[in-house]
């Protein structure tokens, strides 16, 4: 990825940056392709790399439009099935509603057919308490034969009304028995259908969450790399503006005209935009001095670190201090302060 330029200058060791841990790995492998800070850079070779990473988000915006079209999908199904479930959920209460509705009935059925076999346990008793009372009895010790009639009329009635309520308790109580066991069993399968819709809407949800994640990280590669392609470009616009040196035309080559002098100064890495003081863009080779000490437009050979020209000033550079420009944090934090004896060509 590329590295954000921090608007400050920079001093003391650095701080490692956090590597995105996300299925975009294209920025990894142009940052592969980069050369190590430090190293001679073209305009060109800073336009090529400004455009290997144009390609990248380019590559990005496009797998991000197809992530954000299978998020579409994925958010449709998971609210279907977030609907089935809860139907199942509804039918399966109702269910067990309507069982325990029946179970009710059921407990009233065998409580009637109990109280009705009980009732005819105490005919049967006092008919067996009394003796046998036969038709002809009943014919003898009636007043009138209207009364007889009714007596055996009576006892006939009775027979048959405890008959037809032990049958009807009993066809009851068997209905009731299957219809139970049948609603238990529609339950159980709701509950199971209700399960396997839950286990589903949660894949789902991971599913979407992983792709929310996908995208958020293809932003913040693409962030990333605005922010490097923006470095790229105003690095080669510095390096266009200022020819770089040549075998024929060398940065300090040595003359009479030139002076030469020894200086041993602290010099500072920092990594900032912008242009100098002088007016012209920063750049490697740009050098912040204290114009009383190193006037500007000298040019300067520091060890480690190669040509300069005395181009910049800041507040803090005072007496013998210098600050030298790398094109990244990580460069400037590595170099960091040093004691240096550098050598400087003034005309």
């Amino acid at each position: 990825m590329g590295l954000w330029y921090v608007p400050a200058l920079v001093r003391g060791p650095g701080r490692g940056l956090r590597a995105l841990s996300c299925v975009v790995f294209a920025g990894a492998a142009v940052c592969a392709t980069l050369p190590a800070g430090g190293s001679a850079e073209s305009s060109g070779e800073l336009e090529r790399r400004a455009d290997a990473l144009r390609a990248e988000n380019a590559e990005l915006q496009a797998g991000a439009q197809s992530t954000a079209a299978g998020l579409v999908a994925i958010e449709q199904r998971l609210a279907q099935t977030r609907a089935e479930l809860a139907a199942f959920q509804a039918n399966a209460s109702q269910v067990k509603a309507r069982r325990q509705g029946v179970a009710n009935e059921l407990g009233i059925a065998r409580s009637a057919l109990r109280l009705t076999q009980r009732a005819l346990a105490r005919r049967l008793q006092a008919v067996y308490e009394q003796g046998d009372a036969d038709t002809l009895a009943l014919l003898l010790g009636a007043g009138s034969l209207d009364a007889a009639l009714d007596a055996i009329e009576t006892m006939d009635l009775a027979a048959t009304q405890d008959e037809e309520l032990i049958a009807k308790a009993r066809f009851a109580s068997k209905r009731l028995v299957r219809l139970a066991q049948r609603l238990a069993d529609r339950e159980r399968e709701l509950q199971q259908l209700a399960a396997a819709r839950a286990a589903a809407a949660a894949s789902l949800a991971d599913a979407r969450a992983e792709r929310l994640q996908t995208i958020a990280a293809v932003r913040s590669t693409s962030k990333s790399n605005s922010a490097r392609i923006a470095e790229l470009d105003a690095r080669a616009r510095g390096l266009a503006a200022v020819p770089a040196p040549s075998a024929a035309a060398p940065l300090l080559p040595p003359s009479p005209a030139v002076g030469v002098r020894s200086l041993t100064v602290v010099a500072t890495g920092y990594a900032l935009p912008g242009h100098t003081a002088s007016g012209s863009p920063v750049g490697w080779g740009a050098v912040a001095v204290d114009p009383s000490v190193i006037p500007l437009g000298s040019r300067l050979n520091v060890p480690g670190y190669g040509l300069g020209v005395a181009a910049d000033t800041g507040g803090a550079i005072r007496g013998a201090r210098i600050d030298l420009w790398f094109p990244s944090v990580a460069q400037a934090h590595t170099w960091g302060s040093r004691l240096v004896t550098v050598t400087v060509y003034s005309n």
